[in-house]
């Protein structure tokens, strides 16, 4: 007796032919990171040894361009979470990394969102404090430190520290998340909305910056310091007050965020020293970051 074949369904026929679609594209992107390590690794013998191999600016222009073309039907989230996977874990490749975190025993911390944007394989070190944080990468036992942004007021105030140091050696270079969303689609469970990145490495330009001056000066009320730094060209965002001391005449420090970029070298720092003259004891370009992803989604 002569068995005939079942015949299969044209569904069961189609949803044959996507999988074996699938199982061909995976083999691709397979293949493409594969040759994207071995890119790496070329990148990596061509600039030697160094102390800090992250490149924010280049990392935030990448991560505009792919955000800005259409997304077709790719689940929110998924480019940026994918990408930053493999960019921490190239970084690691290339050289080693680790990651101080601001993490209390209590309340938010930045635990989570450091997580999220260096991937599963980057060691994190929890900090208490954030001058603790600050204090292991000044003695080398981090490469990094995520931190709060800095508030009014607060007990431990930590971009003094970067002030206190005339090398100007450590700055924010980077900000986290690389792109917010919507409650319960990250990891983050008590974290702040946001942290800073501080290393010694200064932020590059990207088109889209926000900076930080640390400004020390005498006899210098808030709002004219603020009408000061935008007859330089600033156009200031935040600012934050810091007293030096006791007393009229004792020094206030000042924390602008501005708009834009600001390199070591630029000609509007000279424009309010000689604004200020004598009122002005200190003024220190404390780096800054690429301005976070906006909202909004192409789709074709």
């Amino acid at each position: 007796m002569i068995m005939k074949n079942a015949a299969i369904s044209p569904d069961k026929q189609a949803l044959a032919d996507l999988r074996a679609r699938i199982d061909q594209i995976d083999g691709v992107l397979h293949d493409m990171l594969r040759e994207r390590a071995e890119v790496i690794d070329n990148v990596r013998k061509i600039k030697g040894k160094q102390h800090i191999y992250i490149r924010p600016g280049r990392e935030a222009q990448m991560m505009r361009a792919l955000m800005g073309g259409p997304q077709g039907k790719i689940p929110e989230g998924l480019v940026v979470r994918l990408w930053r996977e493999m960019i921490s874990t190239f970084t690691l490749l290339e050289g080693g990394l680790k990651v101080g975190v601001y993490a209390p025993e209590k309340g938010p911390d930045l635990w989570d969102v450091a997580r999220d944007h260096y991937g599963a394989f980057t060691p994190l070190v929890e900090y208490p404090t954030v001058v603790a944080a600050i204090k292991a990468l000044k003695e080398g036992k981090i490469t990094v430190a995520v931190v709060p942004p800095p508030a009014q007021d607060e007990k431990d105030a930590w971009w003094p520290l970067l002030t206190a140091d005339k090398a100007n050696v450590l700055t924010v270079f980077q900000s986290m998340p690389t792109e917010v969303l919507k409650a319960g689609r990250s990891n983050a469970r008590r974290a702040m909305p946001m942290g800073l990145i501080v290393g010694k490495l200064y932020p590059e330009l990207t088109g889209d910056d926000r900076s930080f001056l640390a400004l020390q000066c005498t006899h210098v009320p808030e709002a004219e310091m603020k009408r000061l730094l935008g007859k330089a060209g600033y156009k200031v965002r935040h600012m934050l007050t810091h007293s030096m001391g006791r007393g009229a005449s004792a020094p206030t420090a000042f924390l602008a965020e501005v708009e834009g970029f600001v390199g070591r070298s630029d000609t509007r720092l000279s424009r309010i020293k000689a604004m200020m003259g004598s009122r002005m004891q200190q003024l220190t370009p404390l780096g800054g970051y690429p301005s976070p992803l906006k909202g909004g989604r192409r789709t074709a």
